[in-house]
């Protein structure tokens, strides 16, 4: 049958969404959401919703949008495919992070940063449900703060901080920034971390959700929440959202 209800984000105003909108109902409750504009755009999209996001770049230098394989001069080709249903979808699993005041799902990342100039100190061990510990790096790590992240938000501001690029592995990257740890460690691991000086802010895509001290626990682990990512047939090949990466 095809796409017919279809929900909106974008941050500006553009002309080729009157296309959209001849062809689609678009709605608040729509059988997927269309993410227009960079990665900001699309983190908006996959808080808001849990139904599949097609991820369109606004412009070929307006954003980076490294999870997005199309840009809206491609419009016709996207309507298209969507009214064919030859499209496919791809599920990201988000991280889950437990801490003082609750259960926080990521998209991106979660980033333990220091809440003031002077450094954060921490320890990560890899855990496990029955609550066994082994300790990861082998003292406290000690600078800005540590970046979790896994396959969808490696490409943000873990890339930046010289952490990995995660490539359909389904492992959690952990990143030093600025730290006594120049080097990132990959794991299929859960991650038990305890704050063993100063006060840290503990934020998810960006946003806080909370502030931890000394003695202060958090963990991180496999959410079994999802996004739902649309692929079109024409897709970018990955050295091509590389090199895009590469230049922005």
């Amino acid at each position: 049958m095809g796409i017919r209800r279809i929900c909106i984000v974008k941050r500006k105003d553009y002309p080729e969404v009157s296309r959209i909108e001849e062809n689609f109902k678009i709605q608040d409750e729509g059988e997927i959401c269309i993410a227009i504009g960079g990665d900001g755009t699309f983190l908006e999209a996959a808080r808001k919703f849990d139904i599949p996001i097609l991820h369109i770049r606004g412009g070929e230098k307006e954003s980076l949008g490294f999870h997005a394989d199309v840009t809206l001069k491609e419009i016709d080709g996207i309507i298209r495919e969507l009214q064919s249903d030859t499209y496919s979808i791809k599920e990201y699993p988000k991280l889950q992070i437990t801490h003082k005041s609750g259960v926080t799902d990521a998209v991106n990342d979660a980033i333990f940063f220091r809440g003031n100039p002077k450094s954060v100190h921490c320890k990560i061990y890899n855990y496990e449900e029955k609550g066994m510990k082994a300790l990861i790096y082998p003292s406290d790590i000690k600078g800005d703060g540590v970046i979790f992240s896994r396959q969808i938000g490696s490409t943000a501001y873990n890339f930046s901080a010289h952490g990995p690029i995660i490539y359909e592995v389904d492992v959690i990257a952990i990143t030093p920034i600025s730290a006594n740890f120049k080097f990132s460690i990959i794991s299929n691991k859960n991650f038990y971390v305890k704050v063993t000086k100063n006060l840290g802010s503990l934020q998810c895509d960006g946003v806080e959700i909370d502030q931890l001290s000394k003695g202060d626990i958090f963990t991180v682990k496999r959410s079994k929440k999802v996004v739902k990512v649309i692929k079109l047939n024409k897709m970018e090949g990955f050295s091509e959202k590389l090199a895009r990466l590469l230049k922005f």
